[in-house]
């Protein structure tokens, strides 16, 4: 009896990733560093640099959590197209929507992050 249960259960977390809005499509692309070109469920980034840092720092309370803008590169087939990805909102992208998330390190209370240390995930939501 638990053998069948087992086996009825087996195929679940396989099918959890089926779920989803019909013809949006999410692909994530963590620990993307400045200089490096990533894919990005279609689009091909290249970050080049960090044009603002305004987190809050750790360990420190805000009113404002604050936000991260990088310029990028997006290697397009036609002609590479500069872009601007903001932590606060996602930019329009190809036929979606390219999110900067998950931003590392924290910003510390005193000094600067020196940009070849900067990790982050890109998120791009869109396609057919």
């Amino acid at each position: 009896m638990q053998m069948r249960i087992l086996f009825t259960l087996m195929p679940l977390p396989f099918l959890a990733n089926c779920v989803g809005t019909p013809g949006a499509h999410s692909q994530e692309r963590d620990n993307a560093r400045i200089g490096e070109a990533v894919y990005v469920d279609g689009p091909v980034i290249r970050p080049v640099a960090i044009l603002e840092d305004s987190r809050c720092p750790a360990t420190v309370q805000c009113v404002w959590a604050g936000r991260v803008r990088i310029k990028a590169i997006w290697l397009r087939g036609d002609k590479p197209r500069e872009i601007i990805l903001s932590s606060d909102k996602p930019t329009p992208i190809a036929d979606g929507m390219m999110g900067l998330t998950n931003i590392r390190p924290a910003r510390p209370k005193k000094g600067k992050i020196g940009e070849g240390k900067y990790r982050f995930t890109l998120n791009f939501v869109g396609g057919f």
